[in-house]
């Protein structure tokens, strides 16, 4: 018997022990089990995260497995290839290399300034014969432009003559000094030093002198006639050598760094096709002009003269920075205000936001960077608005949205952050209260771009036709299908919760049409509401009509309002803020809308008594 015992209490030990081994193999494998479930996730909001396969609540695209530690990037975002490649997004490597930039400006052809002259004379004197009598004539160094004759110059030339004889009869120093004196006198007025030889030799005192040319030119302002009288520093004659040109050109402030004084650059004239001329930077003004520009000067020999002052020239600047520069495409760089940011490619489809500080601007879309990137590292250049939306967006929510499953087996979304608008069960969708302008469609408050009242939301209203981006932060919302500008998805039709809609027409009259006028004419309406409109108190002049006082146009009687007359048949705007009121059919002539019958309580309840 104790060994039978015995027995039974081994063979319930052994089972025991089967079962907890058993037990707890189930349950390892039933953790294992849990701890493998695949979750799935947005490729365009990895926010999203459910448990089973689906498509987003946001944008509609499915669901894709997610991988573990890949559902955000600190401060980016992760985006699978095939949503990417959707999205257009592309890159592009940093690297070192020359930034070249051809500057293209405008120039003006003006006159050499070192060879302009300017003639006047140094005395009072009267032109005896003028030699230079017209513009445009061509002058060649000490050719005579005229004969001037002086007084002064008669008494300079005897005083010349005395100091010479002096000199000779009694060779002092005093006399020498009187003599150069004499000279220096005649030089100073103009006279060349062979027309004060010529005097010396023959002593034959002039009765005039000749003024000539100081240099070669073409002689572009003459303001001397035969028989005047000329005072000092009258400008006579003004000659241009146009042997050599200027043209002044204009560059911007932020292309300074790629001009240098000597640097050349080809000059082309619209009125010269096919020819083409080098010239080298003489001059670079050290100020900006009005128009936030710097004057640059070229020179170019010009002799046939056929490159003409006043012309309009173009200018081409080749240049390229010194030494190489790390750069990117100028399209890859977002402006943020004060901050510029480009999206650098990561591990694991991770596109993370950088801030950098950029340089030059060159040619082929390429900016400097000088801070913030490193050669080899690949930024977005396409798409990248579309990754920083998202960004934000990733940023706003910063996990206050996971997609669940109700009992149903159906997703479920649910925010943590609801607008207004929503939490009042409404779309955030404005609309036009008139129905002609039902097309105005906007989120968020404004005007009628049409007829200027206040949008109400499209709630409040009869429209029921309204399309909109998938991605609210879009902000697209349109009359009709179609496709968002901003991220290209199908536009989706808009459900309007009308259980409590209250259709507002605060800015319109309110029109009651008795049973009796529509048999007869169904395009008389009855009108109930404020009275300003006044009228003329004589019958003849009921066609006078107006809101507010004024004055008949016909009689000049003071106007009265209507309901002091007999005055029945009128019509009016419905919109009254355009205070159209006449005394036929017709269309308001500031918003367009059929005019409708007006008549006021009393007359309606006279008439129907």
């Amino acid at each position: 018997m104790k060994i039978i015992t015995i027995a039974i209490f081994m063979a319930l030990a052994g089972f025991g022990l089967a079962f907890l081994i058993f037990a707890s193999g189930d349950s390892a494998h039933i953790e294992e089990s849990s701890s493998t479930t695949q979750q799935y996730t947005c490729g365009m909001h990895p926010e999203i995260v459910s448990d089973e396969p689906g498509y987003c609540p946001l944008c509609s695209m499915k669901l894709t497995p997610k991988k573990d530690g890949s559902s955000s990037v600190t401060g980016g975002i992760i985006i699978d290839p095939t949503t990417s490649q959707n999205m257009g997004v592309v890159s592009t490597k940093a690297s070192y290399q020359g930034l070249v930039k051809k500057i293209n400006s405008f120039g003006e052809v003006t006159y050499s300034e070192p060879h302009l002259y300017k003639i006047n004379v140094k005395i009072d004197g009267w032109v005896e014969k003028l030699f230079a009598d017209k513009t445009g004539l061509k002058i060649k160094k000490n050719q005579p432009l005229f004969e001037i004759y002086s007084p002064k110059l008669i008494s300079a030339q005897e005083e010349y003559l005395n100091a010479k004889k002096q000199a000779t009869n009694n060779p002092s120093q005093n006399t020498k000094n009187m003599l150069s004196a004499a000279k220096k006198r005649l030089s100073n007025w103009d006279i060349s030093d062979d027309q004060i030889e010529s005097l010396t030799d023959t002593s034959e005192i002039k009765r005039t002198m000749t003024i000539r040319s100081p240099g070669n030119g073409i002689i572009i302002s003459k303001n001397i006639t035969n028989g005047e009288l000329i005072k000092p520093g009258k400008e006579i004659y003004q000659i241009a050598d146009l042997s050599k040109v200027w043209v002044i050109a204009y560059i911007y402030e932020q292309d300074l760094s790629f001009i240098s004084l000597d640097q050349s650059a080809d000059i082309s004239f619209p009125s010269l096709p096919g020819k083409s001329f080098t010239s080298t930077i003489s001059y670079i003004a050290p100020y900006l002009n009005s128009k936030q520009q710097v004057e640059i000067r070229f020179e170019i020999d010009n002799p046939n003269y056929k490159i003409r002052p006043d012309m309009y020239a173009e200018v081409i600047i080749n240049s390229e920075l010194n030494g190489k520069k790390l750069v990117i495409p100028y399209s890859a760089v977002i402006h943020s205000g004060t901050k510029e940011i480009v999206y650098v490619k990561g591990e694991e489809n991770s596109y993370l936001p950088k801030e950098v500080t950029t340089g030059t601007i060159g040619d082929e879309d390429l900016i400097e960077i000088l801070s913030g990137l490193d050669e080899g590292d690949f930024v977005v250049t396409s798409g990248q608005f579309m990754l920083d939306s998202e960004s934000r967006l990733n940023e706003a929510l910063s996990k206050g949205a996971h997609v669940g499953h109700d009992h149903g087996g159906q997703s479920a979304y649910h925010k943590t952050e609801m607008s207004p608008a929503e939490m009042d069960g409404m779309s955030g969708v404005y609309t036009c209260p008139m129905p002609v302008h039902f097309d105005q469609l906007q989120y968020g408050e404004g005007n009628c771009s049409k007829c200027g009242m206040d949008l109400v939301p499209i709630e409040e209203t009869d429209n029921t036709t309204a399309y909109i981006c998938p991605m609210r932060e879009c902000g697209v919302v349109a009359n009709e299908p179609g496709q968002c500008h901003k991220c290209n998805m199908n536009l989706q039709e808009l459900e309007l919760d009308t259980g409590n809609k209250e259709i507002h027409h605060d800015h319109s009259i309110k029109s009651e049409t008795s049973h009796e006028e529509q048999e007869h004419d169904p395009d008389v309406f009855v009108a109930t509401g404020g009275h300003d409109i006044y009228t003329c108190p004589m019958p003849v002049h009921f066609d006078q009509l107006q809101y507010g006082e004024g004055n008949c146009s016909k009689c000049n009687m003071k106007l009265v309002p209507l309901e002091e007359t007999d005055n029945k048949k009128f019509y009016v705007c419905p919109m009254t803020e355009c205070e159209t009121v006449q005394d036929h059919k017709g269309m308001c002539n500031v918003c367009g809308m059929n005019l409708v019958r007006y008549q006021t309580e009393n007359k309606v309840a006279a008439d129907a008594e």
